[in-house]
């Protein structure tokens, strides 16, 4: 039973943030239901003050290992019609990568792969959180140039550029323009 419990926490999850209220209602209940079932005491506080927005960094901090299955998981949601369960799904996959970032590559080209599709959504919100993770994540997912080159000495150095202001907390992505220049 407690494996199906978990199974349902990302579905759940997502439609923490569905338009229809009252299926959001409905979501948050099962989840403080099921995250008292699974003895998560950090989940259920969240759940009970309503910090929705926190909750997937708890369930990532909680269940690191089993970030990929819930990736996985989350992969629909970027099809879906609802633009808040979409943009759910890309915050969430953002997540996911920063976590993921060492020695998981073929997850993070996934998450990629996945978030430039949603680089030209419908909606601007979608699109401009999409492009802001593929920058974000760009870095880890690209193949570094061999040899020795002006471009791998480039590559090198934003690749440390990039590393340092993360180490910061300065959020280097503060603006595009910051980032065409």
């Amino acid at each position: 039973m407690r494996k199906d419990v978990r199974r349902s926490l990302m579905p759940l999850f997502f439609h923490l943030h569905d338009e229809d209220h009252s299926v959001a209602q409905a979501s948050r209940k099962a989840l403080l239901g099921a995250a008292k079932l699974l003895k998560r005491r950090q989940l259920r506080k969240l759940l009970e003050t309503e910090q929705t927005w926190r909750v997937a960094e708890c369930l990532l901090a909680e269940n690191g290992s089993r970030a990929e299955e819930y990736l996985d998981q989350s992969l629909p949601y970027l099809q879906s019609p609802q633009e808040p369960l979409r943009e759910a799904a890309c915050r969430f996959m953002g997540l996911a990568g920063q976590r993921l970032r060492d020695g998981h590559r073929e997850k993070l080209q996934l998450i990629y792969k996945a978030l430039q599709g949603k680089a030209n959504d419908s909606s601007p919100s979608v699109s401009s959180l999409a492009v802001q993770i593929l920058l974000m994540l760009g870095p880890a997912v690209e193949e570094p140039p061999s040899g020795f080159s002006l471009q791998a000495l480039c590559y090198w150095f934003l690749r440390a550029w990039r590393r340092r202001t993360r180490a910061l907390g300065d959020g280097w992505l503060c603006c595009r323009s910051c980032v065409q220049s």
